[in-house]
């Protein structure tokens, strides 16, 4: 999810209306250049919420679009706050 602010989010999530989207855990993901290229970083988005695991609300009118991450940041995320459960890649064929 990117807000309007071009921050990205990465999250549950849950579109219970089409006025909000609830975030749990939800994370900011932080691209920071290196010799080697970017490299991609989380920082935990409003951590310290008491509602930072049951779900924050946000107001679809702070949201620019909600797309679905890369298998690869997916389950970097899914290691760090999530089940631990990451998605197989499929193999190229040799």
């Amino acid at each position: 999810m990117t807000f309007k602010t071009n921050h990205t989010i990465l999250a549950e999530t849950d579109c219970t209306n089409e006025n909000q989207v609830v975030l749990k855990q939800p994370v900011q993901v932080i691209v920071q250049p290196t010799e080697k290229g970017p490299m991609m970083a989380f920082a935990p988005f409003l951590e310290f919420a008491e509602e930072f695991k049951s779900g924050i609300n946000i107001g679809m009118d702070n949201v620019l679009c909600i797309t679905t991450p890369s298998r690869e940041l997916e389950n970097k995320y899914n290691e760090v706050f999530g089940s631990g459960i990451q998605i197989a890649t499929s193999i190229p064929k040799v």
